[in-house]
């Protein structure tokens, strides 16, 4: 096979065309030699024959009278013949009469009455009978008449003849010579003619071979000169076709590699551009970093200043007579003002984790009084509401010691981040803390704390961000719960710093349990065993896991106690039981009354004459009312603080007895007591405001800030409704017509720009004013309040005299919103050159544009780099870019711009540039403000 493949197509042809032509030359010149063989052989033997058979009839007439003359001259005719050697005459006794000849080379014949013959390679011999006719007579039977007479052939000798072969022999070798020689010259012939033939046929191919040979060589203009056989039209059309198609091939090839290469070479200026990014990137962060850490170590003085000023006076007003609308003011200032500690403390602590600048303050400390105090703490700061059904528990191991040696600041703040998120996240149930030792030793002592809780839950898969730095399970706009995204992670690291860890598990909708441990050491300082409180108490606590709680520690303090989980039951029990020391009652219920409270109070006090101690979670309240603070020996707010609940157990008092008169006097002078914030109406303006009669619904999930909007639209004239959420507020847009909405960002189930989104579907509000009060102040937070259709958006918090401004642009100015904002986007953008460009497809006019939008601040801050390092040729290189881009996409006021700077620096260069750049620079702030403005038509 590799031998054949070796061979030349014109052999290959060649042999293909040849071999059946010498086959048939061949098997032709073998067949009419043996056929021409044949009838040498056959003429040869039939002469022989002949003359035999023409001699046999002379013989008999000469052998039968006996003359041997005759018989002489007959055999001696016989050997005239050329190829006739041997002639022998036989009698009727088979004997030789006569011989001729020479000797005789077969004697092999028999004598019949036939003729036979035989041969050998040389000779041929033939004998042939002779024959004489005898006449016979029939007699008829029984007589001597003739009746009929016939002749009978009888032999009288035999003649034979011997020839040679060499005659034949001849003829067939000359025969054969001549047919060899035929055969050659044929072979000959066609062999020079199938030469022909061959070229003939491969001439074309090998045309062809030529030309496709030198297009793969890259010659695609070969086939111009191809002349080819008409047969062939189709190749040579199909060839010139292949070769327009490779030359075009290698002309995009060519041409798709010159603008790879371009592509290359604008990728590494890309490249060039996106380090000097990254070095401006690394160069702002370094100097933010750096910034960071000088501002954390002058802001905590810088803020604690003011905020310590304004605790201490709001205080003390506080302490002064107050109307109600004064008190609720200072209420509202204390929360809000604390609130903002506690987030300023995070942020602070977390810096200085950072830092690796925050250290351990280690002093002899009460744990128990510890826990009390932060329970207590969160009890009064409205965490607890009295929405909230909860229960908590506090719970210490017997074992566990009152006094160690740890920070008590930081184990204070791990305790009320913690259990903060518990009862924040919890809506019914109980917060427990479990508190016990995990190991102890003389220098050592290591005590774990679970936090359990039956509140929402975390999802499985949010547990991983749980310690991550400003995050938080929920980050949406509608979430529930506020927060910095710092507790935990601050948490986490202080409880590391102790020498312990943090662990959570947790099952969404079921609850979560948060555990750590820290390292204290054993105090030295005396563990006190107070003697126990030998007291019969009855016990009112409607809750039964506060109840089993209260249960546990009064039998470990020593007091005998009854609990009742109801007012009836707790009566019986008073009227059954003689020997009560005092009387404990848990008031928290919503379903109770003051009044009943009161009664209650009056008569287990006046009646029994026992003491009474309220339990409760807004002590406050309670302490409003001057009879019960008389009546009873102690107000107690829930959980309660173990210290407090036992010296008053052990300072208990015979109550005072008080006349009907007092105790069922009318207590006009007596705050009325309110459980929400209330809006008083404020008198009328003696003036009438430009503002009046201006309709405005404000919507905030949080009361604090409608207030605020409230005391101040309200003086103006300026009617104003509230709304709670984003859903409260459609459905009262459907019911009222307002001039004016002032909107929310984040709130529960759904966020100020969906609502405003809803809001826009209104045939009543396609263009009514919607403005923005939000604490979101980054640029991309900006963009999307404006593109979900908000007029503005005014940053938290907000100035009275901008918010009036506000309102008084949007309400009184004639034009409508969509026109205000046409008017913005045609002076920096041209939508009509835009789509010009595009040939009239806003799809992809749209897609321009946003490929210049996105690279807009990053290309600005490149060019302020390139500006500072003096970098010229760098900087007019962004800045052409930049001409380009926005002359292909609308930007028309940007273009204008960076065709100046570019003209100034390529013939000023940095001379007097300031003034252009920062033109520039607003030009491009402005294009990224009025983007979420520009309204595309829909193809």
């Amino acid at each position: 096979m590799l031998a054949l493949n070796s061979v030349s197509l014109r052999s290959k042809l060649f042999f293909a065309i040849y071999t059946p032509c010498l086959i048939l030359s061949i098997i032709a010149s073998f067949a009419f030699t043996l056929s021409r063989f044949d009838t040498i052989d056959r003429n040869f033997k039939e002469g022989v024959e002949k003359s035999v058979s023409q001699m046999t009839v002379s013989a008999e007439h000469a052998l039968s009278h006996s003359d041997k003359g005759m018989l002489n001259d007959i055999l001696r005719t016989l050997l005239k013949h050329d190829h006739i050697n041997t002639v022998q005459l036989y009698n009727a006794e088979e004997k030789l009469i006569t011989e001729l000849g020479k000797t005789s080379e077969v004697n092999t014949l028999p004598f019949t009455n036939a003729n036979e013959s035989d041969e050998n390679p040389h000779f041929f011999a033939t004998i042939a009978p002779i024959k004489h006719p005898v006449t016979r007579l029939e007699h008829q039977s029984n007589t001597n008449f003739i009746t009929s007479s016939y002749s009978v052939p009888q032999v009288s000798g035999w003649l034979k003849v011997e020839a040679s072969k060499e005659a034949s022999i001849v003829s067939k070798y000359r025969y054969l010579s001549a047919t060899l020689g035929t055969f050659f010259i044929f072979n000959l012939l066609a062999i020079f003619a199938l030469l022909n033939v061959t070229s003939s046929l491969l001439r074309p191919i090998e045309k062809i071979s030529d030309t496709v040979n030198k297009i793969t060589q890259g010659h695609f203009g070969a086939t111009k000169g191809l002349n080819l056989p008409t047969q062939y039209s189709t190749v040579v059309s199909d060839l010139n076709d292949i070769s327009s198609r490779l030359e075009n091939h290698r002309a995009e090839i060519l041409s798709n590699v010159d603008q790879a290469t371009e592509d290359i070479r604008r990728n590494m200026d890309s490249l060039e551009e996106k380090s000097a990014q990254l070095h401006i990137a690394n160069k702002e962060a370094t100097e933010s970093n750096r910034l960071k850490s000088q501002f954390l170590a002058n802001i905590s003085h810088e803020i604690r200043t003011p905020l310590n000023a304004i605790m201490g006076y709001i205080q003390i007003l506080q302490k002064d007579q107050l109307d109600k609308q004064q008190r609720l003011y200072m209420d509202t200032i204390a929360q809000s003002t604390t609130n903002l500690l506690t987030i300023i403390s995070d942020i602070l602590d977390f810096s200085k984790i950072e830092a690796g600048k925050l250290s351990l303050d280690l002093t002899d400390i009460n744990i128990r009084d510890i826990v009390d105090e932060v329970y207590q703490i969160l009890s009064s700061a409205n965490l607890v509401n009295a929405s909230k059904e909860l229960d908590l528990i506090p719970e210490f191991d017997l074992d566990v010691p009152t006094w160690v040696i740890g920070d008590p600041v930081r184990i204070r703040q791990v305790l009320t981040n913690l259990i903060g998120n518990a009862i924040k996240f919890t809506h019914e149930g109980s917060v427990r803390t479990k508190v016990k030792i995990l190991e102890k030793s003389n220098s050592s002592l290591k005590l774990s704390f679970q936090i359990i809780d039956t509140g929402v839950g975390i999802p499985e898969n949010k547990l991983d961000n749980l310690f991550k730095p400003f995050s938080q399970v929920d980050t949406s706009t509608t979430r529930k719960f506020g927060g910095t995204g710092l507790g935990l992670v601050i948490t986490k690291k202080l409880v590391k710093q102790m020498g312990g860890n943090v662990e959570v598990s947790s099952e969404h909708g079921i609850g979560s349990n948060f555990r750590f441990t820290i390292v204290l050491k054993p105090s030295q300082k005396e563990q006190k065993v107070e003697e126990p409180i030998s007291k019969s108490l009855l016990v009112f606590e409607p809750s039964l896991n506060y109840r089993n709680y209260l249960k546990t520690y009064l039998n470990h303090v020593g007091a005998n106690c009854t609990f009742t989980s109801s007012l009836e039951q707790t009566v019986t029990l008073l009227n059954s039981q003689t020997s009560l020391d005092a009387v404990l009652l848990n008031i928290d219920s919503h379903t109770e009354k003051l009044e009943e409270i009161q009664e209650l109070v009056a008569y287990i006090t006046q009646q029994f004459r026992l003491p009474c101690i309220l339990l409760t979670k807004r002590p406050h309240d309670i302490s409003k009312s001057s009879i019960l603070h008389t009546l009873c020996s102690e107000i107690l707010m829930t959980p309660i603080s173990h210290n407090r609940l036992n010296k008053s157990l052990r300072s208990l008092e015979e109550p005072k007895l008080l006349s009907e008169d007092r105790l069922y006097a009318d207590e006009t002078t007596t705050p009325e007591l309110t459980t929400e914030l209330e809006l008083e109406a404020v008198e009328p303006p003696e003036e009438t405001s430009p503002l009046s009669g201006i309709q405005i619904l404000a919507v905030d999930d949080t009361q604090i800030n409608l207030q605020l909007l409230g005391h101040w639209l309200e003086p103006h004239g300026l009617q104003v409704d509230l709304a709670y959420s984003g859903k409260q507020a459609i459905e009262m847009a459907k019911e009222t017509q307002y001039d004016l909405i002032l909107m929310d960002i984040q709130m529960p189930e759904m966020d100020g720009m969906e609502a405003t989104q809803r809001l826009r579907k209104l045939t009543n509000y396609v263009h009514t004013p919607i403005v923005a009060l939000t604490a979101h102040a980054l640029g991309s937070e900006q963009k999307q309040i404006v593109s979900s259709g908000m007029n503005a958006y005014l940053t938290k918090p907000v100035n009275e005299d901008i918010l009036l401004e506000t309102i008084t642009q949007w309400c009184q100015s004639k034009k409508s919103y969509q026109d205000l904002a046409d008017e913005k986007v045609l002076a920096l953008f041209d939508i009509d050159k835009a789509l010009s460009i595009a040939n009239g497809k806003s799809v992809i006019a749209k897609d321009m544009f946003d490929m210049l939008l996105n690279t807009l601040e990053a290309d600005k801050k490149l060019i302020l780099h390139h500006f500072e390092e003096k970098d010229l040729a760098k900087l007019i290189h962004v800045v052409h870019r930049l001409h380009g881009g926005s002359k292909y996409t609308g930007a028309i006021e940007l273009s204008k711009h960076a065709g100046f700077l570019e003209t100034h620096l390529k013939e000023l260069q940095f001379d007097d540039v300031e003034g252009v750049l920062e033109d520039f620079t607003d030009s491009i702030d402005a294009l990224i403000d009025i983007a979420p403005l520009i309204k595309w038509p829909q193809e």
